[in-house]
């Protein structure tokens, strides 16, 4: 099966333009007290849901959400933190009512270049640098979120990318919103099926080649070299090929627009996540689970879903 992958995957790098002119985006979130999603163009990019009363940060690469040059729109949804509480015998996350007066949100976006062994060549600038707005608490003097009390908040906000390739992406995909959503449902937990079989039975060649067309666009988009390439795929295999996997069933979960409309998934009620996942035993013997995230569309002259990341 490995074979299949490096076959079809193997030279995904060859195919890449434009790498003298490579431009990669990186969106920084800094949260406090707070859950949240990122979107950028309306694909999510990043995402935390569970607890937290302390502060976190991290990096995120965002050019497999940019099709094209030219304005790009981010939004980050702000939820408040969840709590890990047994429901009905099972440890799920209960978010809490409200934003705390606490929660912080800070995003930027900045354009990078990097060298082939991964380190950073040079920074291109910010063109995101945004912090939620506080306000002055009334009763103690202190800084608090303005919208803190809300049960939900979303920012959003436009920038300029000068990324040099043009991917089709979903831009002539169907508006998937306006098929009835029962049925779409059906076909996408019918994808999510058919990948998590894939997945316990080692199919690793079916995963790849349903992917394929998914993974020429993150390779252009992320300036693939041959090193990355390989990368690439000793991560698909480790993660999506790993030994002794149980795939969990697919429950507890809603339909999800992406894209405007034009791309659907499905993701956990409980952990906002994907609700395809599977169990596993490190090399402690111990406890562990891997999440496969997939996005589907329906290209534009055809009637059935494909994955588009």
């Amino acid at each position: 099966m490995d074979e299949k992958v490096n076959e079809l995957w193997g030279n995904l790098y060859k195919d890449v333009k434009y790498k003298e002119a490579k431009v990669n985006y990186q969106a920084l979130v800094f949260i406090g007290g707070c859950n949240y999603e990122l979107l950028i163009n309306d694909f999510p990019v990043d995402r935390y849901f569970g607890e937290g009363n302390g502060a976190a940060s991290g990096s995120v690469p965002i050019n497999t959400a940019i099709l094209n040059k030219g304005e790009q729109t981010w939004k980050i949804r702000v939820y408040p933190v969840h709590d890990s509480k047994d429901v009905n015998g099972k440890v799920t996350m209960v978010p809490r009512p409200f934003l705390q007066p606490g929660a912080r949100v800070e995003l930027s976006i900045e354009g990078m270049r990097f060298k082939d062994n991964g380190d950073i060549e040079n920074k291109l600038g910010k063109v995101v640098d945004f912090a939620a707005p506080l306000k002055k608490d009334d009763n103690s003097g202190q800084n608090i979120l303005a919208d803190a009390g809300k049960p939900y908040v979303e920012y959003t906000g436009t920038f300029q990318a000068d990324v040099p390739y043009n991917l089709k992406g979903w831009k002539e995909g169907g508006d998937l919103s306006k098929m009835d959503p029962k049925k779409l449902e059906q076909q996408v937990l019918n994808q999510f099926k058919t990948f998590g079989g894939w997945i316990q039975n080692g199919n690793l060649d079916k995963i790849a080649e349903a992917k394929l067309n998914a993974e020429k666009e993150e390779a252009q988009a992320l300036f693939f070299t041959k090193s990355l390439n390989d990368q690439y795929i000793n991560d698909f295999i480790t993660s999506w090929g790993r030994k002794n996997l149980k795939v969990e069933p697919i429950e507890n979960y809603s339909l999800q627009f992406y894209g405007d409309g034009k791309i659907v998934s499905l993701v956990s009620n409980a952990y906002k996540k994907s609700p395809l996942w599977a169990s596993f035993k490190n090399e402690n013997d111990e406890a562990n689970y891997t999440i496969y995230s997939l996005y589907f569309y329906i290209p534009k002259g055809k009637t059935e879903l494909e994955v588009i990341r």
